[in-house]
């Protein structure tokens, strides 16, 4: 069984750290690719292949925001999984 926990790197050639205004994180799990995005003030947006599923606006700061972005990712991709995938019949 292929694991469902994303595991979080920073964004190559968005800056990241103390100095940062905005960071984005990156994961990919099986062909899913998810992206989070946090600002300093609290607030971020959870992208899985690119449509915007979550959104927080009232966190306690970058890593509140990530943490409950973070926490959304895991429990969205527990569904996934526990969804069969049904192939396309061949007609």
């Amino acid at each position: 069984m292929n694991t469902i926990k994303p595991s979080w790197k920073p964004s190559p050639g968005m800056t990241v750290g103390k100095g940062a205004t905005v960071q984005q994180f990156v994961a990919t799990v099986g062909n899913d690719k998810l992206e989070i995005e946090v600002a300093q003030w609290g607030e971020g947006a959870l992208k899985v292949n690119g449509v915007q599923i979550a959104q927080v606006k009232d966190a306690n700061g970058s890593r509140g925001a990530f943490r409950d972005l973070k926490n959304i990712a895991e429990r969205h991709m527990r569904k996934r999984a526990a969804v069969p995938v049904v192939p396309p019949s061949a007609h």
